[in-house]
């Protein structure tokens, strides 16, 4: 997976966040919250092989199981993908 680059994780007031920048602030004009599974998720998206690596990441940190870890990962994916902050190779 390949994010965007005009996005960026942030520390906003102790809450992470995706921040647009360059031509994505204007198009997307908000910051999206993220909480720790989305931090973690978001800080291993590009250095994962794939959609499986990700889950399986997420399961070992959080001791969750597969079906957990799946429907979290996907979900969050999911969101990415719609709002147009990710894409697959």
């Amino acid at each position: 997976m390949k994010i965007k680059k005009e996005f960026v994780l942030r520390n906003v007031y102790g809450e992470n966040a995706l921040v647009p920048v360059g031509d994505s602030a204007s198009s997307l004009k908000k910051i999206i919250k993220l909480n720790e599974l989305g931090s973690f998720i978001w800080n291993n998206l590009e250095s994962a092989k794939n959609e499986d690596e990700i889950v399986s990441l997420v399961m070992d940190k959080y001791q969750v199981d597969f079906n957990q870890a799946k429907g979290d990962v996907d979900d969050f994916l999911k969101y990415l993908r719609d709002v147009d902050i990710i894409w697959r190779e």
